[in-house]
C-alpha cells in the first residue's frame, strides 16, 4: 500500500472582490476561475493523498474545491488579516487529506503578555492522520518567514545609505525570525514525539534553502562533539525525503522556486526517522520524489497565466504491511 504527500505554494489563493496586498490586485471572475481550473490540473497529476497549502486566503472556496477533488477532510487554524474590508494580508496555511484527520491545532508559543514577545508569523499547524496501515501519524504544515526585510525602522525620504542600512538590518531580521520559528517548531515536534511516539512527516514553504544555519535543529543528529548521542536520538531525527529517496546521490535536485535564471529549492518534505533505512522497524520507504514545475520551467501562458510562483513537491512512500 501506498501514501502520497504533496506541499503546494497556492500564491494568492484570493476569491474576487477581495484584493491581495494592494487595493488594485484583484482577480475578475475569469481570472479567478482560470486559476482554479490551473490548480484543478495540477492537483489531479500530483494525486496526492495529503496536501499542505501555504498562501490561503480564501478557506472556504478551497475547501469546496477540494471536495470537489475527493479531499473530504480539510481544515485551517487561523485567519487573514483584512484592512478596509476587502484587503488581505497575511495568508494562512492548511491541510486537506483523503484520510482521517483528528486534533487538528495551531502551534501557538507560550509567551508573556508583551508586544515584543516572539510570535510565529504564519502559524504553523498539527494534525493528526489517521491511516489504516500506519495508524495515527502527526503531519506538520508551515510556511516560515520570507527572506524579505524586515523592520520596524523604516523612515520616509531616507537616503539611499540609510536604506541600505535599513535593508540590511531587515534581512538578518528576517533570518532570526526564521531561526526562532524552526527552533520552537522542532521543540515541540519532538516534544510531542517523545510522548506520543506518532511518525512525523513537516512539510511546507521553508522560505529558505534547508542547509541555512537557521535550520540547523531540523538536521540535527547528535549533540555537539557527542557522536555516541545519534544512537539515541536516532528516533528523533529529521530526515529529507529527497535524500531518502535519491540515497545514491547521482540525480540532480530541481529547484522549487526561481528568481529569474536563478534557481533554489524552498519547498521540502521532511520525515521522521520511522521512514528511513537505520532503523528496526522502518514504517515506510520512499519511493518516488515528483517536482511539479512545469509552469515554471516551460510555461504556457493560457494555461499557466495565474500559476504559483512555486513548484509543487510531492513523495509517495510504501508502507510495510
Amino acid at each position: 500500500m501506498q501514501i502520497r504527500f504533496a506541499t503546494v505554494n497556492l500564491f494568492n489563493y484570493l476569491a474576487p472582490p477581495s484584493a491581495f496586498y494592494e487595493f488594485n490586485n484583484i482577480y475578475d471572475e475569469n481570472q479567478w476561475n482560470k486559476k482554479k481550473q490551473w490548480l484543478d490540473r495540477k492537483l489531479s497529476v500530483l494525486d496526492a493523498d495529503v496536501i499542505g497549502f501555504q498562501e490561503i486566503f480564501s478557506a472556504k472556496e478551497l475547501e469546496i474545491q477540494l471536495k470537489e477533488l475527493g479531499y473530504a477532510h480539510f481544515f485551517v487554524v487561523d485567519q487573514p488579516k483584512i484592512s478596509d474590508e476587502y484587503i488581505y494580508t497575511h495568508p494562512v496555511v492548511g491541510i486537506a487529506s483523503r484520510y482521517e484527520l483528528t486534533g487538528v491545532e495551531a502551534i501557538e508559543v507560550d509567551k508573556p503578555n508583551s508586544e515584543n514577545a516572539f510570535n510565529f508569523y504564519r502559524k504553523p499547524l498539527r494534525a493528526t492522520l489517521n491511516h489504516p496501515i500506519v495508524g495515527k501519524l502527526d503531519v506538520y504544515i508551515v510556511h516560515f518567514k520570507s527572506q524579505r526585510p524586515t523592520s520596524d525602522r523604516k523612515e520616509e525620504n531616507s537616503s539611499v545609505f540609510e536604506a541600505w542600512q535599513q535593508e540590511t538590518y531587515g534581512n538578518w531580521i528576517s533570518t532570526v525570525q526564521r531561526g526562532f520559528e524552526a527552533a520552537l517548531l522542532h521543540q515541540e515536534i519532538m516534544e510531542r514525539k517523545r510522548i506520543t511516539g506518532h511518525p512525523v512527516v513537516l512539510m511546507g514553504d521553508f522560505n529558505q534553502i534547508l542547509d541555512s544555519q537557521e535550520f540547523a535543529c531540523l538536521r540535527s543528529t547528535h549533540r555537539f562533539r557527542q557522536p555516541d548521542s545519534y544512537l539515541p536520538l536516532l528516533p528523533y531525527q529529521l530526515l529529507d525525503s529527497w535524500e531518502l529517496y535519491c540515497h545514491t546521490g547521482t540525480a540532480q535536485r530541481k529547484p522549487t522556486h526561481y528568481t529569474g535564471a536563478s534557481g533554489q529549492v524552498l519547498d521540502y518534505i521532511l520525515l521522521s526517522s520511522d521512514f528511513g533505512s537505520e532503523t528496526d522497524h522502518n514504517i515506510a520507504r520512499v519511493i518516488n520524489f515528483h517536482v511539479e514545475d512545469q509552469h515554471l520551467i516551460n510555461p504556457n501562458f493560457e494555461l499557466d497565466q495565474f500559476a504559483s510562483d512555486h513548484a509543487f513537491v510531492a513523495v509517495t512512500l510504501e508502507l510495510r504491511t
